[in-house]
Parts: structure tokens; C-alpha cells; sequence
């Protein structure tokens, strides 16, 4: 069936599908910091209102309707994997995020077929997999790996896909909730209702250890975070929703291509001073991305008058509520959500915060026992040259995983070029030191990889006679199957004198083989050791999409 055509149906099932109705709330009013903060207990989940009754004709053509919706999106989401296995990631995307609209774009019927919302989680999650064992970006060049980046998805995915339908909430959980509000002083209006309630279930239970891990990493950031939300006039309590952004993870990224702590997209990032280039991505940069990210909440709580509208337009985009309010009217974030009006990710995205936040506040008595990471600090070297950190941990002895630790924005293990000057964090209270040993290293000796954008009439036989390297050593760093052929404007890395992507940190295999790591997937060990991972499954005679478990041995060659 055409899209065309599906969109017709699609709308003929929409007007056929019946409203629901929430039931009322009753409110419990508590002062807390100077806020009014009113605390909604919802009596009953959203749709749970009597159907009416309806002819069996109708109820049949719906039912048709879902089945047709289900399989189109089944096969979108085929056709993205069978492009994928043929190599042809931008296309195999495409049609991912075609399967996930299709879905999305019928929300109206989720209240009366929770198919949709199990087909939407399915589907993300399934995909969100395979955006880490292929490549999120895939027109990017690889990043050569000096160590595991520690690149994760963002929970926004998973948390966008939750179904609140099937979340049955204790009585004393609210109880126990009320009388947290009642104790507690905020400096965020925070409302629970039954969608927060079940954010809050959500963390005790299936989220719980995600929760626990960020809790303990929070402690890196919570107090620097939270001074600069109140030098930007932003609420304290809102650097928790750091714990549905990223988990409190620099290097967390989503499938929508946004990535870092705070999640920015390169569009927002860069509005925001945030440099996105080839060596360096400042989104990742916890220094800068945080003073941006409050800078950018609070000039949306400036246009819109309302946090939680601000949060909404965090997630979904100011233009879609602007859009709201053409369309509809002005209103309230609740008013919105309880109208279906904005997607379900954003109208699961304010709760969750809100159940964050009051965890996060209080986390024992929710039932988190965890303690903190120390605060992050560090000195700063400034530099105005370029450096690769393998060669500052050469010369000074500092771990190079530490040196990675504290910048995750060198995309690639390398300062940014000497026309940029650039402050490399180093372990507290040795900048001195630092400083004077990397002014010691001659400039010959500074870098071992370079980068080059392909230019009009070049060939790879050109480029390599430039740099001194063989035509093997780019090709193989760069995943390049066809030598003869390069695009113009393809971006290159240039392996110099002492770079060997797959000598490091091998595991202990030996140069032909990995023995693989908790934590590991073949996505990771491809990157780290400079292969594509169909050439690893391909070797080790895997499946692809294959799981893989610590204590394998993976061959790095086809020999």
C-alpha cells in the first residue's frame, strides 16, 4: 500500500477512533521555596473512560486499519535493514525513521490500541541497537581509536517509547510522594499526577539501574551544575533532566543525531557558540555545553512564560509548540498533552523530568542507596598548537584514558588546529607540569594523524605522496574499499609516523585478535581497532546483528 494511499486510510481510521475523556483530578496545594507548587492526584489512567458502543462494522474496519498500519510499518523497518546489510546506511535510515513516523503520526488511536505503542518500543528499540553496531552518522570518517570513547545512546529513546498504559502505580507510592512535597523545598513548581507517578514506578522498577548508575555520576557535575543553572536565572532543580537527556554521560548520543550531557542538536549547538567540527565537538564539552543548555531553557521560558513549555520545546522544538498555538490556541503544557497535541516523546518527557527530580532530591526515600561520585575538578593547559594526547601522555605520564576522560570533545584524541587556541584539562594540580613538558615537544613530533578534505582532480595516490604514507595505511584507516575512488570534499585521516589504531589497547589478544570486554560490542571493537564491522562478522562467521559476551575471542583479520 502507497504512503499516499495509507495516508488516506489513515485518516478515514483517525475520525473512527473515539475520544477519551481523563477523569478529574483534585488538587493539594504546598509552599515550597517561595513557589506555589500544586500537587494533582489523577483519579484513574488516561483512557480508561466506558467505551461507547459503536456498530461491529466499524469495529472491524478499525481493527483492519491497525493490522495494515502494523505491517507497513513492519515493512519500512525491513527495508532499512536489508539496505543496511547492503552497505547503504543514509537509505537504511531513511527508512527507520519512516517506519517510526508512521507509528507516531497515528497517536490519536494509542488510547484504544496499546499495538501501536508495543509496535513504536519495538521498533525504536530494535533500532536504537542497531544505530550502535553500525554508525549513528554513517557519512562520517571514522574516529581513530586511541580507547574505548564510551559512547552511549541517550535514554530519551527508550524513555519516548515507555507505555504509561501498562504502568499500574501503588497507593503508597502517592502517599509517600505527598509527603515528600510536603517536606521538601523546591525551586521548580513541581505538579505529580499520574503520569509522574508512573515515571516514578518506572525508575523504581525497570529503570532502576540505569537510574542508580547515573545517580553515582551525577556527583562528577551536580554542584557545578547547579551554580551555573542559578547564575543563568535557570531553576537548580532543573539539572536533573540531565538524568533523561544523557544519564549524565558527555558522550551519550540519540538517534536524532543530537549528542553530550545536555543532548544538543549541531543547529541549536552552534546558535549557541558551541563549535561542531571535525576535530572538536564542544556539545561534549561539559564546560561549555552546560552554561549553553541554560542560556537555551532559559530564553525558551522567556518566550513562552512557562517552564514547562520550555521543556516541551527542549525536546520537541519551539517551532511545534509555536505551532500549537496557531493551530489551537493558547495553553498549557498539561492541556496539550492531555489533547494529544504534541508527540508522545515530549508528552513523556516532562514527567519523567519531573520524577527525576524528585528522586534525585530525595533518593533514599525512594529507595536508592547509592553513593556519589566525587566532584570533577581538573587544571587547564592552554595550548596554541596542535597536540595528540597520545603524545602528551608519552611525554608526561599521564594516563591517556584520563587525558580522553577529561575532553571528551577531541573527537579524535587531538587538539584542534593552532588557529584555535584550546585549554586541555589535565588531572588537578598538574597544569604546571604539563604545561612546561608539552612546550618541550618538538613540532615534528606532535601529531600523529592529520586530517584532508578531498579537493577537485586529487586521487588517493596524490595524497599519500603528500604526506609521505602509504596508499594501504589511509585506505585502511579510512575504510576505503575502492582506492580508485574518491569524493570530492571527502574527509580524510592522514596516519602519521607512530599511529597504529589497532595496537592499542588490544586486550591482550595479540595483534590478530581481541578478547572482548564487559561493555563491549562488535560497533565499538571495529572503531577502536580501525575496521568496518561487517569485516568482523564476516571473519568470525557471526550473524550480523549478533550479541557477543566477555571472554570471546574476535579476530581483528581476515588472515
Amino acid at each position: 500500500m502507497g504512503l499516499r494511499k495509507f495516508g488516506t486510510n489513515l485518516i478515514l481510521m483517525l475520525i473512527l477512533v473515539l475520544l477519551s475523556n481523563c477523569s478529574g483530578s483534585k488538587k493539594v496545594s504546598s509552599k515550597t521555596a517561595g513557589v506555589d507548587v500544586s500537587t494533582s492526584r489523577v483519579e484513574g489512567s488516561p483512557g480508561a473512560t466506558e467505551e461507547a458502543q459503536e456498530p461491529a462494522y466499524f469495529k472491524a474496519s478499525r481493527q483492519k486499519e491497525l493490522e495494515l498500519l502494523l505491517r507497513d510499518a513492519d515493512l519500512l523497518y525491513e527495508r532499512g535493514r536489508s539496505l543496511l546489510d547492503d552497505g547503504q546506511y543514509e537509505l537504511g535510515w531513511v527508512y527507520f525513521q519512516e517506519s517510526l513516523d508512521l507509528l507516531e503520526n497515528s497517536e490519536d488511536a494509542f488510547s484504544e490500541s496499546p499495538e501501536l505503542e508495543d509496535k513504536y518500543a519495538e521498533l525504536l528499540n530494535e533500532i536504537s541497537r542497531l544505530s550502535v553496531y553500525f554508525s549513528v552518522e554513517p557519512d562520517e570518517p571514522p574516529l581513530p581509536m586511541v580507547g574505548d570513547l564510551g559512547e552511549s545512546l541517550s535514554p530519551l529513546d527508550e524513555i519516548g517509547a515507555v507505555n504509561l498504559y501498562t504502568i499500574t502505580v501503588d497507593p503508597g507510592l502517592e502517599d509517600l510522594v505527598n509527603e515528600d512535597l510536603r517536606q521538601s523545598q523546591y525551586d521548580f513548581p513541581v505538579v505529580v499526577n499520574q503520569q509522574v507517578l508512573k515515571f516514578l514506578n518506572y525508575f523504581q522498577g525497570r529503570g532502576r539501574k540505569s537510574l542508580e548508575a547515573a545517580l553515582k555520576r551525577s556527583g562528577r557535575y551536580g554542584d557545578r551544575f547547579r551554580r551555573i543553572f542559578a547564575e543563568e536565572g535557570v531553576p537548580r532543580d532543573l539539572v536533573y533532566m540531565a538524568h533523561v537527556e544523557s544519564l549524565f554521560k558527555p558522550k551519550a548520543y540519540s538517534r536524532a543525531r543530537a549528542r553530550g550531557i545536555w543532548q544538543f542538536v549541531k543547529g541549536t549547538a552552534r546558535l549557541y557558540d558551541l563549535k561542531v567540527e571535525w576535530w572538536l565537538d564542544e556539545r561534549l564539552d561539559v564546560e561549555k555545553a552546560t552554561p549553553a543548555a541554560a542560556r537555551y531553557l532559559k530564553d525558551l521560558e522567556t518566550d513562552f512564560g512557562d517552564w514547562y513549555l520550555a521543556l516541551a520545546a527542549y525536546n520537541g522544538g519551539p517551532g511545534r509548540v509555536t505551532r500549537v498555538f496557531r493551530r489551537h490556541g493558547k495553553m498549557d503544557y498539561w492541556t496539550m498533552a492531555k489533547r494529544r497535541l504534541l508527540p508522545r516523546e515530549t508528552r513523556n518527557y516532562v514527567p519523567s523530568i519531573l520524577a527525576a527530580i524528585i528522586i534525585y532530591r530525595n533518593p533514599e526515600r525512594y529507595g536508592f542507596q547509592v553513593e556519589k561520585d566525587k566532584p570533577l575538578q581538573f587544571d587547564t593547559v592552554g595550548l596554541d598548537f596542535q597536540l595528540d594526547l597520545g603524545v602528551v601522555a608519552d611525554a608526561t605520564g599521564v594516563p591517556l584514558m584520563t587525558l580522553l576522560e577529561l575532553n571528551p570533545e577531541l573527537l579524535r584524541g587531538v587538539s584542534p588546529p593552532d588557529s584555535q587556541a584550546h585549554l586541555l584539562k589535565v588531572p588537578l594540580g598538574m597544569g604546571p607540569a604539563v604545561q612546561q613538558q608539552v612546550a618541550e615537544i618538538p613540532a615534528d613530533k606532535r601529531l600523529r594523524l592529520k586530517h584532508h578534505k578531498v579537493r577537485q582532480g586529487e586521487t588517493l595516490s596524490h595524497i599519500a605522496g603528500k604526506y609521505g604514507v602509504s596508499i594501504r595505511a589511509i585506505a585502511e584507516v579510512n575504510h576505503i574499499r575502492n582506492i580508485h575512488r574518491l569524493k570530492l570534499g571527502q574527509d580524510l585521516i592522514i596516519p602519521l609516523s607512530g599511529y597504529s589504531p589497532a595496537a592499542v589497547n588490544s586486550g591482550g589478544g595479540g595483534t590478530g585478535s581481541y578478547m572482548v570486554r564487559r561493555g563491549d560490542s562488535l560497533y565499538k571493537i571495529a572503531r577502536r581497532h580501525g575496521v568496518r564491522v561487517e569485516d568482523l562478522v564476516r571473519w568470525n562467521h557471526l550473524k550480523p546483528g549478533a550479541y557477543i559476551h566477555p571472554g570471546q575471542e574476535i579476530r581483528l583479520t581476515g588472515q
